[in-house]
């Protein structure tokens, strides 16, 4: 996982929860909580940090994952204003993210551990995203698409029901937009 994700990461639980409860967390997940933005580090790390956050907070790794991904998204706004600028709305921004952000993404960091996205655009007020990756954080993009739809000031809902938890090969984000 890229260091700019543990970045963003350190930002939300010293917002939230203050300085004294991210060293609370570094120090329970046994981590050294330098990260720098460009560099790779563990999955397993940032899950031991979100696991430790759990406990700590008593939230549901799952929720607070999920959270985090809407954090995320107005940080990645800041950070590449570019990729936002460019799209008109929620579904043509949800619609770049494989062919347009994770392209530039691998262009610049080859060891990036990116999902993959396809899709299923058949109706202009509904888009399937269809989510493959190894590490099954899906909540992570739930949570990114929530903090997108809040940058773009729409709404929208979202089925789920299809999970690579429930021993799916794949995730499928069914949404709706309006």
């Amino acid at each position: 996982m890229k260091g700019v994700v543990f970045n963003l990461l350190e930002s939300m639980v010293e917002e939230t929860f203050g300085l004294a409860a991210w060293d609370e967390i570094l120090t329970k997940a046994e981590s050294e909580g330098v990260y720098v933005a460009s560099s790779t580090y563990p999955d397993a790390e940032l899950m031991a940090i979100v696991a430790a956050a759990s406990d700590l907070t008593d939230i549901p790794v799952d929720t607070l994952v999920r959270k985090f991904g809407a954090y995320m998204a107005p940080g990645f706004k800041s950070l590449y204003p570019q990729f936002f600028e460019r799209c008109s709305g929620l579904k043509d921004f949800l619609l770049t993210v494989d062919g347009v952000i994770h392209v530039e993404v691998r262009k610049l960091y080859p060891d990036a551990g990116i999902p993959e996205f396809s899709y299923n655009d058949e109706q202009p007020d509904r888009l399937t995203m269809i989510y493959q990756s190894p590490r099954k954080l899906c909540m992570l993009a739930e949570g990114l698409i929530d903090g997108t739809a809040k940058i773009f000031g729409e709404e929208y809902s979202l089925e789920h029901s299809i999970c690579m938890h429930n021993e799916a090969d794949h995730c499928e984000l069914a949404l709706s937009f309006g």
